[in-house]
C-alpha cells in the first residue's frame, strides 16, 4: 500500500511538468469584439468569456495537472467553437448562425456545469437567458 501511494505521488509530481498549452490570450481591438448593449456585454464577459473570447481568467489551481489539461480542453474548444474577440472577423451567414444558436444553448447547456462547479457567479439567471435571448434573436433578425 505504501508502495502504491508514492507512485501515486511521483505520478503527480511527473505531470505537473506537462505544459497546458492554452492559446495565448490575444490583446483584441475595439473592433473584433461583439457589438451588444453593455448589459448584454456583462453578462457575456461574466458567464460566456472565459471559454469563448480571448480574455480567458486562469485561477491559480488551473496550472495543476491534471486540472490544467481539462481547462485546457475546455478553452481551446470554447474558442474553436465561437469566439466573441474575433466576431467581427465573421461573415454574417455565420453570425447568424451563432445568433440562432445561443438562445438555445444557454437554455439547455451553457455554461457547463463543470464550469459551473467552480464559477458560480457565472450561472446565468432567467432574466439573463431571457436578456441574451432576446439580444440575440433582435440581432439575428437584423442580419436577415
Amino acid at each position: 500500500m505504501k508502495k502504491l501511494l508514492i507512485l501515486i505521488v511521483l505520478i503527480f509530481i511527473g505531470i505537473q511538468f506537462v505544459p497546458m498549452d492554452v492559446p495565448a490570450d490575444v490583446p483584441s481591438k475595439a473592433e473584433d469584439s461583439i457589438e451588444a448593449p453593455e448589459n448584454i456585454q456583462a453578462i457575456l464577459k461574466r458567464s460566456c468569456f472565459d471559454c469563448h473570447s480571448n480574455h480567458t481568467t486562469f485561477p491559480w489551481y488551473s496550472s495543476i495537472a491534471p486540472v490544467s489539461w481539462f481547462t485546457k480542453y475546455h478553452v481551446k474548444e470554447g474558442r474553436e467553437h465561437m469566439n466573441f474577440s474575433t466576431w467581427a472577423s465573421y461573415e454574417d451567414e455565420k453570425k447568424l448562425k451563432f445568433l440562432q444558436k445561443i438562445p438555445k444553448a444557454i437554455k439547455s447547456k451553457m455554461p457547463l456545469p463543470s464550469y459551473l462547479l467552480i464559477h458560480k457567479e457565472a450561472k446565468l439567471s432567467d432574466a439573463d437567458k431571457e436578456a441574451v435571448t432576446k439580444w440575440a434573436t433582435d440581432a439575428a433578425f437584423d442580419l436577415e
